[in-house]
């Protein structure tokens, strides 16, 4: 493959000419580059058992993905958010389950696999994120319990709880826990800003103690000279994401979720899952017996690229909002329009909207609904005078993916600092 910063003849192009296939695509640092591939004039999917080894890994690694975007592509310093973030996230723990399932075929695995064709992520060590931050101190998580424990000690203040985590008024931390309902689950915490460090914790204020977001509910709690954060959903398999706020940009720490204890499924147990072809063990295949713990190749083409449903293009008022930013728009009634990319057969995909407050990945949004046909969409929406109207794109009901928001009949900054970690 061959990557240009120029692009070919005078500008970057798309297309195929003979056996080269033209693209644009980024580097590692989010930069435009042209790509070009040459397509094999034969191909020969044999199917073998190496072969399979690895696409049981990368889809595995890609259910992860689809479960984990919300944070994953953005979580990586030093990686552009989006797909560059997302492609470092496959790239490490790709490695990392490979090395695993080599190690740990049968028992003893910190990954569980995914069998051919299983959806939905699995128990794993997984590295969700990388920077240079420092983590967050004297915070417990009980998988069993449900429970963050934030141990405060000294004088029950707000100061004193800053200090013993280690955070200031402009850090984040976000709690991520793949539950053992096979759910990826995750809330942001921010300190309430109108508490001041005097400020004394109690049962009354503790409620009121952090704002936060995410697709997990909690109720706040105050345990002698703790403060416990009891989760509907969490497990072990969890870690604390710290965001904080250095030279005008968020950084985070490294985080491997904890490892879990046998997890669903071994290589042993997913493996004999997964098709393989019929070419004969002298010209290439692979023998009839396989032999646990061998060392093979990972694929030579892994998947690229993550395939899941998404607006493609989208736009309130002829403008493109495709991410969540603010439109102004002096009419009443709002124009939409989209393109859905990679959606799942089966599945009913719509457009929604509500007022007031944004959506929440993972969160149930039938309300103001306009259906996904063909993969496009179009119509219109009639808006509240001087209020912010969110939308978003849900599968079956459920919120996928959060676009953009307009505000009639001006102004609005639109933001909320996103769904992911920080809020810039």
């Amino acid at each position: 493959m061959a990557k240009s910063k120029v692009g070919g003849t005078r500008a970057y192009i798309r297309g195929r000419i003979g056996s080269d296939v033209y693209s644009i695509g980024k580097d590692g640092m989010g930069k435009k580059q042209q790509v070009v591939r040459s397509l094999a004039e034969q191909v020969a999917n044999p199917q073998t058992t190496a072969q399979m080894r690895g696409r049981m890994i990368m889809s595995t690694v890609m259910q992860a993905v689809a479960a984990m975007n919300a944070i994953v592509d953005h979580s990586f310093d030093n990686f552009a958010a989006g797909q560059p973030n997302i492609s470092e996230f496959i790239r490490v723990n790709y490695a990392l389950i490979k090395a695993d399932v080599a190690a740990h075929n049968v028992s003893g695995n910190i990954f569980g696999i995914n069998k051919y064709q299983e959806k939905g992520v699995k128990l794993g060590a997984y590295q969700i994120s990388n920077g240079q931050a420092v983590g967050i101190a004297n915070a417990t998580i009980d998988g069993t319990a449900n429970t963050l424990t934030l141990a405060v000690g000294g004088t029950m203040t707000v100061g004193e709880l800053k200090n013993a985590l280690g955070l200031t008024i402009n850090d984040y931390f976000t709690i991520c826990s793949i539950a053992e309902n096979g759910l990826f689950v995750y809330r942001r915490f921010h300190f309430n800003t109108s508490y001041t460090d005097a400020t004394v914790i109690s049962s009354e204020n503790v409620e009121d103690l952090f704002t936060s977001e995410g697709n997990v509910a909690y109720t706040p709690t105050v345990s002698g000279t703790n403060v416990v954060l009891t989760f509907n959903a969490l497990s072990d398999c969890a870690g604390i994401i710290v965001s904080r706020l250095e030279n005008g940009k968020y950084v985070h720490n490294k985080v491997v979720l904890a490892a879990p204890t046998d997890p669903q499924w071994a290589a042993a147990d997913a493996l004999p899952t997964y098709p393989t072809g019929s070419q004969r063990f002298l010209n290439g295949g692979d023998s009839a017996i396989y032999t646990p713990n061998s060392a093979e190749e990972s694929p030579v083409n892994p998947e690229p690229s993550v395939q899941t449903p998404a607006m493609s293009a989208f736009t309130l008022a002829g403008q493109n909002a495709l991410q969540s930013m603010s439109l102004t728009n002096g009419q009443a009634e709002c124009a939409v329009a989209g393109t859905l990319a990679n959606a799942v057969a089966g599945k009913a995909y719509a457009i929604v909207h509500k007022t007031g407050s944004s959506f929440t990945v993972g969160q149930s949004a039938s309300n103001g609904a306009i259906a996904i046909s063909d993969g496009t969409v179009s119509g219109t929406v009639n808006l509240t005078q001087g209020s912010l109207e969110y939308f978003a794109l849900t599968e079956d009901g459920v919120v996928i993916q959060r676009l953009g928001a307009i505000q009639w009949p001006s102004g609005g900054d639109g933001g909320d600092g996103g769904e992911g970690l920080d809020k810039d």
